[in-house]
């Protein structure tokens, strides 16, 4: 029986010196949370001066966090419910606003829809009726360029003794390659 006691008294002594290192754990934690939230608001400020924009932020997060860590209501549990059940009565004229905005969107873009479509047919005949001119443009004045070389050709025949071409074949006179004695 004196094992029992010895261990009886081995735990009480072990659970007495767990206790307190929790108690002293837990001190420590209390004391660092209780400096960080006393530090918080100074350290806030100097993080948000000159931005308005990151005070609003940092002030909606302090609020969602303060909002999460407290529990509900009974009150708040209620009007919860409430809205659960009557969701669907409270969101029905939001859901034909946004369907009657929509249509009306819709109406409203469909004339200057209309207008974009005739505006690009228009560039497109444009484009088209000039691409057209100059394209006859071009051949006309090919077709000029040719009727300017066979005009000059056949000048150039009727120019040469015996309507013989000076580029001719071999033999003929004034051609490369003939023997001229």
């Amino acid at each position: 029986m004196g094992t029992a006691q010895g261990a009886a008294g081995g735990a009480s002594e072990g659970l007495s010196q767990a206790t307190d290192g929790v108690a002293a754990t837990a001190r420590e934690v209390g004391g660092t949370v209780s400096e960080a939230v006393q530090q918080a608001p100074s350290q806030v400020k100097r993080q948000t001066q000159g931005s308005p924009l990151g005070a609003g932020l940092v002030a909606f997060g302090a609020g969602m966090l303060a909002a999460a860590l407290l529990p509900t209501t009974e009150a708040e549990e209620r009007a919860g419910q409430k809205l659960r059940e009557h969701s669907g009565e409270l969101l029905e004229p939001v859901k034909e606003t946004v369907r009657d905005a929509a249509q009306e969107v819709k109406e409203e873009m469909r004339e200057p829809a209309a207008q974009a479509v005739e505006s690009v047919k228009g560039t497109a005949q444009g484009a088209a009726e000039t691409t057209k001119g100059h394209a006859q443009s071009a051949g006309q004045e090919t077709a000029q360029g040719l009727r300017q070389v066979g005009q000059d050709a056949a000048e150039e025949v009727r120019r040469t003794p015996g309507g013989t071409s000076t580029s001719g074949g071999p033999g003929t006179p004034g051609a490369p390659g003939s023997a001229t004695s």
